[in-house]
């Protein structure tokens, strides 16, 4: 038997063997966007003996929350017996944290058994040469089918990637599709409407498949409803099936709510911070309570100690209370920093100053997320996290600067822009982490002294 180091050595393999493929996520090519559609993950699947047939799903897509309410679907299924798979991305701190069952991420030696046994159809499908070469996520994608296949799981929670239409993700049938709130974000691959990108999120809806919708800006409501009318679908706004009765705030130690349904009253404590997740909680509950009706067998009383026990870390997450107290968020967009803003007013609205460690990566709308957080008169710091398409610190300050945003210091990495707030913030002050859920992770890591999962600068391979 390969001893832990080896072992260890060869998962890092894995991982860089995984990520040498185009990775749209981390990397871009050059004038090359990235080419979606679902004929390259069909193929790799068909190379493999299509294992996601055959198997229960419930699909997510969303804007915003749908991590979080992916994961106390899964969490809730569990708690009730069945061994749950759970695909979601992107990781925070390990890359094996993307394939879960009943909450315990993958192996390293199941991860890496799974690269090198789907090398060969991801070399088939390279060859092939008519429909582009095989990405990251398509192969993650594979890798969590197979993963829950060997594994014999009862049903798995699947989070969309990107969209919805023509995320890899949109291979699936399944018994439930959920749709989280839908507002601006990605605008340069979905669009640059909420109508644009609610039709993306839409796609995942199936012929005759329900669809659990959280409450919804009006436009995208009206282009979801289009579209499960156009495929026979019953739509379900999540207030039409959970009603919270009671609900008592518990500040740092989350909310204690009291859930109706249809069918059952039942008092779920929610760990989660801030009050979208409350909403989130309400959706992942809606699809629980369709899941009932297709004959899975539910005990509420086991949701509640499902969603009690869901840990999503770098989301409205509290670092440390003392000396100073940090939060870390990956609030990016708008929307997410208005629930961020609504979150630290609710938590910590004692606090004199506040200190915002602020960083991004391209594609996102820091000047938005800046905005949202200006009623606090926060202290800007600005940085860089370790992910390739991080948005530099430079070009972060000069772009809040032409929002006339100012900045108070600038720093280069993470553990810098840590430094610096806390040698300016004192007990009675609060250290913000946000931007992008990488700077938040990184908060965490520095904090909580894990050790990060480094990958080195891959090239990526040349099409064919």
């Amino acid at each position: 038997m390969p001893s832990k180091s080896r072992q260890h050595t060869d998962y890092q393999s894995a991982v860089s063997k995984l990520l040498s493929l185009a990775d749209f996520e981390r990397k871009s090519r050059a004038n090359d966007p990235p080419d979606f559609h679902l004929k390259r993950i069909e193929r790799l699947l068909s190379y493999l003996g299509n294992p996601h047939h055959g198997q229960k799903y419930v699909h997510v897509a969303g804007s915003k929350g749908k991590g979080s309410t992916s994961a106390m679907i899964a969490w809730a299924l569990a708690a009730n017996g069945y061994k749950t798979g759970l695909f979601t991305s992107p990781s925070i701190h390990r890359i094996t944290e993307r394939i879960r069952v009943n909450g315990d991420p993958i192996s390293e030696s199941d991860f890496t058994d799974l690269v090198n046994d789907l090398w060969h159809a991801v070399e088939k499908v390279t060859v092939d040469g008519d429909i582009g070469v095989v990405s990251v996520f398509e192969l993650e994608t594979a890798m969590a089918f197979c993963h829950f296949t060997n594994s014999n799981v009862d049903m798995s929670v699947i989070e969309v990637g990107l969209g919805g239409r023509l995320d890899s993700t949109n291979i699936i049938t399944p018994l439930v599709s959920v749709i989280t709130p839908v507002s601006l974000d990605h605008v340069a691959v979905l669009g640059d409407t909420v109508e644009l990108i609610a039709r993306e999120k839409a796609g995942i809806i199936k012929q005759g498949v329900p669809v659990v919708t959280a409450p919804q800006y009006p436009d995208a409501l009206r282009v979801i409803a289009a579209k499960a009318s156009e495929q026979g679908s019953e739509l379900i706004e999540s207030s039409s099936v959970v009603t919270i009765t009671k609900e008592k705030n518990l500040g740092l130690d989350g909310t204690n709510l009291e859930i109706k349904t249809r069918n059952s009253i039942f008092s779920p404590h929610l760990r989660l911070l801030g009050r979208h997740q409350i909403e989130n909680a309400t959706t992942a509950i809606a699809a629980i309570c369709v899941l009932e009706k297709t004959g899975i067998r539910i005990d509420p009383t086991k949701i509640s100690s499902g969603i009690e026990n869901v840990q999503w870390p770098a989301r409205n997450q509290i670092v440390t209370t003392e000396p100073i107290p940090i939060f870390v968020d990956g609030a990016h967009n708008v929307d997410s920093a208005r629930a961020l803003r609504k979150s630290v007013e609710a938590l910590f609205p004692h606090s004199k100053n506040i200190f915002v460690i602020l960083g991004t990566v391209r594609g996102h709308d820091p000047a938005a997320v800046a905005r949202e957080l200006q009623p606090f008169k926060p202290i800007f710091i600005t940085t860089e996290s370790r992910h390739p398409k991080s948005l530099t610190n430079l070009e972060l300050s000069k772009l809040l600067g032409e929002c006339k945003i100012g900045v108070h210091q600038s720093t280069s990495n993470t553990s810098d822009a840590l430094n610096v707030a806390k040698n300016l913030a004192n007990e009675n002050d609060l250290i913000l982490g946000t931007g992008s859920l990488f700077v938040a992770a990184e908060i965490v890591e520095i904090e909580h002294k894990i050790e990060p999962e480094l990958y080195a600068d891959i090239k990526l391979p040349r099409r064919p």
